[in-house]
C-alpha cells in the first residue's frame, strides 16, 4: 500500500484524506507527546519552552555521560518518532504530487491537495522540533 501511496497511484481523495489528513494528524500527536515528555524531563515541571533538538546539541556531551536513563529513553524515541514521521510526510508529499498531476478532475482540487498538504507538513514538522 505505502509503494502505491509513494508511485501516485492512490485516488487524491484517499491519498489526501487518509495518508496525508489522518496520516499526518497521527504522527504529529504521537511526536508531540514525545515532545512534551522529553521537555517534562529536561524542564521538571516547570514550564519549558525549549527546543528538545538545540537543548540536545548544546549540551551533548554531558547528555551521554550524564546517568538520566529516562532522558535518554525518551530522547530515542522522540528521535525514532520524528525520523518516521519526517520519512511518512515525504513519502505522503510525493504520493500527493504525482496523484494531483494525474487527477482528471477539476485543476481547483489538485492544486488546493498540494498546497494544503504542504502547509500542515509545514506546521506539523514544528512537532519533530
Amino acid at each position: 500500500m505505502l509503494k502505491k501511496l509513494a508511485s501516485g497511484e492512490c485516488s487524491l481523495k484517499v491519498t489526501f484524506w487518509v495518508f496525508g489528513v489522518f496520516g499526518f494528524a497521527v504522527l504529529a500527536l504521537i511526536t508531540n507527546i514525545t515532545h512534551s515528555s522529553l521537555l517534562r524531563v529536561i524542564c521538571g515541571h516547570a514550564r519549558c519552552n525549549r527546543s528538545v533538538i538545540l537543548y540536545f546539541f548544546s549540551n551533548f556531551i554531558s547528555i551521554m555521560t550524564s546517568h538520566n536513563a529516562a532522558f535518554r529513553w525518551f530522547l530515542v524515541i522522540h528521535s525514532f518518532m520524528g525520523a518516521l514521521f519526517g520519512a511518512y510526510m515525504l513519502m505522503v508529499l510525493r504520493g500527493l504530487w504525482k496523484s494531483a498531476e494525474k487527477y482528471e478532475g477539476s485543476s481547483f482540487w489538485a492544486v488546493s491537495a498540494k498546497f494544503l498538504l504542504v502547509v500542515m507538513a509545514l506546521f506539523c514538522l514544528k512537532s519533530i522540533i
